[in-house]
């Protein structure tokens, strides 16, 4: 339907987005104000199929504040077809901005800089350097990658399951301090990730912090004795064999499945009388009373992917030249899934200072610098058994008992003997 063929009145001033003037009623447009015509000109705009009113009204009939004209002459104050076709995608006509006065201006301007120069002053950057521990120190963790298992043998012949963890470029890409955030924290980055794979306010935070960009970020609360600058690399000689470590992944997919998968149920009779029910849950609640299902029924459905962290486990040998962490056991999570590694909240202070760990993290000296390769070098292959790798030893032989004639049922026939 065209312009001029819509049968809506139209007040005088109303044109087209082509500029032809739309059909008038004389009649209808003496009596109508300026109320009015506003109402007419937003009412015959809906009966539109291809045009945007554009009011082009002069300040005689309408009159309006500072700032409304270029909407106008724009054909945002119209809600056209077009417009609304816009909005429809997402799209905002911009609203008007109205300057403040100049007096009030000046009154905000100075309120702000009063705030600035009153604000506390951060906190200087805390140096990397050992430090004494104490019982109420706290380190920082670490973020690795499941790389799979292996076993060895110790010294006893005995066949040890291990999980080798990868410290991938952990490094500390943040940090918080109490009198700023309100607590004291490190974050930490993992693996690496193009620019181009996130956003602009991620890429950001990496580019001020002046570090590369990292895969997956995390965040440890440490005490304040625990902080260190930003930039400093978390790797594998943080941890040291013979300690225990608490273990965060999130467990293997397994989809939808059944409660005797899912919860382990026994299952249905596998016997005569029970037809194509022997996986079933069975009764799942009463009739009119409750008439309901119990919240936290088991039920079948998704399983895996949950957060579970498995605690006190041994660090078996740590191997600080290829950043790899042995430990003794499994560990949530798939081949490849990334871990949070920290020092076990089990343990009690006396047995955390007996593990002589390095606080708050290892700090390379200048030898070992020097004989670090270059990063992403991958032509140097340190030895597996060579400098830098430490393995627990198992004061105990397990064999002993097997070894030694040892009665454990001692007969006494008389009495006194």
């Amino acid at each position: 339907m065209s312009a001029t063929g819509s049968s809506c009145a139209l007040p005088t001033g109303i044109e087209t987005s082509g500029g032809l003037p739309l059909q008038e009623n004389s009649g209808d447009l003496a009596a109508a104000s300026s109320a009015e015509a506003s109402d007419a000109c937003r009412a015959a705009s809906h009966g539109l199929a291809s045009t945007s009113l554009r009011c082009l009204a002069t300040r005689e009939n309408h009159s309006f504040p500072d700032g409304w004209g270029t909407l106008c002459s724009q054909g945002l104050a119209a809600s056209g077809l077009q417009l609304q076709q816009r909005r429809g995608y997402g799209y905002q006509p911009p609203k008007p901005r109205f300057p403040l006065p100049d007096s009030i201006a000046s009154i905000v301007e100075e309120k702000t800089r009063e705030h600035r120069r009153s604000a506390p002053a951060p906190p200087p950057a805390p140096k990397l350097e050992p430090r004494p521990m104490t019982p109420t120190s706290l380190r920082t963790g670490c973020i690795a990658t499941k790389a799979g298992m292996t076993q060895e043998w110790d010294e006893h012949g005995v066949r040890v399951p291990l999980t080798v963890l990868w410290v991938d470029e952990c490094q500390v890409v943040g940090l918080k301090t109490r009198p700023v955030h309100g607590y004291n924290a490190l974050m930490l980055g993992s693996g690496y990730k193009r620019q181009k794979c996130m956003s602009p306010s991620e890429a950001g935070f990496f580019l001020k912090a002046g570090v590369p960009f990292k895969k997956l970020v995390a965040e440890w609360q440490v005490s304040e004795d625990a902080l260190v600058p930003v930039g400093t690399a978390i790797g594998a000689a943080h941890y040291v064999a013979g300690q225990r470590v608490d273990v965060t992944g999130w467990t293997k997919w397994k989809g939808f499945q059944g409660v005797m998968r899912r919860w382990g149920f026994k299952g249905l009779p596998a016997s005569h009388g029970v037809s194509l029910s022997h996986r079933a849950p069975g009764s799942i609640g009463n009739r009119q009373d409750p008439g309901k299902i119990w919240k936290g029924k088991k039920l079948p459905g998704c399983m895996g992917d949950e957060r579970r962290t498995v605690h006190n486990c041994l660090v078996y040998k740590v191997d600080a030249a290829r950043n790899l962490v042995y430990l003794r056991g499994q560990v949530p999570g798939p081949v490849g899934r990334s871990v949070f590694l920290r020092d076990s909240r089990l343990a009690s202070p006396a047995l955390r200072a007996s593990w002589g760990l390095p606080f708050p993290t290892h700090v390379p000296s200048a030898e070992e610098l020097k004989a670090a390769p270059a990063p992403g070098d991958v032509s140097v292959v340190p030895a597996p058994d060579g400098p830098g790798v430490t393995a627990w030893r198992n004061p105990t032989d397990p064999y002993l008992m097997y070894r030694e004639e040892t009665d454990y049922m001692p007969v006494k026939w008389k009495k006194g003997e």
